[in-house]
């Protein structure tokens, strides 16, 4: 059952209905009155921090899960460019370049080593220095 809203009177200070009306979309409210009952439990939740810690976690917990998500599909979306640049490059190469399958292998083995061993950090110089080092 959902609990009805009394009407009361509340006198505020015309900055502080300022700071509401400025903050409703920041805080993700639809009305002066949303955002002031948002603000009482919050601050409720604030002022009994020690004996309510759940509701201080649930909140960090929200706020670090929406961080990660945005983070997650920033880096998603730049992974897919990468992809997608990666393999054009590899296409252009293939078509250009007569690569036997044993060439192709221990050029892999040795690329893989070279990611492992630099933390991913590959130079173009000491690719080409190798690349003209094989007989």
């Amino acid at each position: 059952m959902k609990e009805s809203r009394i009407k009361t009177g509340t006198m505020l200070f015309p900055s502080i209905i300022k700071l509401c009306d400025d903050n409703l979309t920041n805080a993700n409210c639809s009305s002066r009155n949303d955002f002031i009952e948002e603000s009482i439990l919050f601050y409720i939740g604030f002022l009994n921090k020690e004996k309510d810690a759940k509701y201080i976690s649930e909140t960090l917990e929200s706020m670090f899960n929406a961080t990660i998500q945005i983070s997650e599909d920033r880096i998603a979306k730049l992974l897919f460019k990468l992809a997608v640049e990666v393999s054009m490059m590899m296409n252009i190469i293939g078509a250009n370049h007569d690569i036997d399958d044993t060439t192709l292998k221990k050029l892999r083995g040795k690329c893989i080593q070279d990611v492992k061993s630099s933390i991913g950090t590959i130079s173009l110089d000491n690719a080409i220095r190798y690349q003209n080092s094989i007989d």
